[in-house]
């Protein structure tokens, strides 16, 4: 459905974004910055009202998008299981389950908050 197809790579683009903001001059984004990162910060905060996943993925489901997983996780196991995989076995010696793919989702986050702040600090505020 074209609808779910657009949500899910707008979800794609989010959960990315912060390693394609270092293709981007900070002039060129100045205007809308802030409200990247805002989106960015809110995103897994708001996942505990609709029982730990995105609103996005909740829209997805509602409109006949994905089809039953194995872990609570839908569009991680869906879309990004080709990533979290290999880092859950190799780096961290996880086994892929719904509790250390939560656990995996929080990593990446982390690890874009990360990209965000360096970038914040060291590159836009220059």
């Amino acid at each position: 459905m074209l609808i779910t197809s657009i949500l899910n790579i707008l979800h794609i683009l989010l959960v990315f974004f912060p390693i394609f903001l270092y293709a981007m001059r900070p002039k060129t984004i100045r205007g809308i910055f802030k409200y990247i990162v805002l989106i960015s910060i809110l995103t897994p905060l708001h996942w505990k009202f609709f029982d730990g996943e995105c609103i996005s993925t909740v829209l997805s489901k509602k409109l006949g998008d994905f089809k039953e997983t194995e872990s609570n996780s839908s569009f991680s196991e869906t879309y990004l299981k080709w990533l979290y995989k290999p880092i859950m076995a190799h780096i961290f010696n996880w086994e892929w389950n719904s509790d250390n793919l939560d656990k995996m989702v929080y990593v990446h986050w982390i690890f874009n908050f990360i990209l965000i702040w360096y970038y914040i600090f060291f590159i836009y505020c220059r």
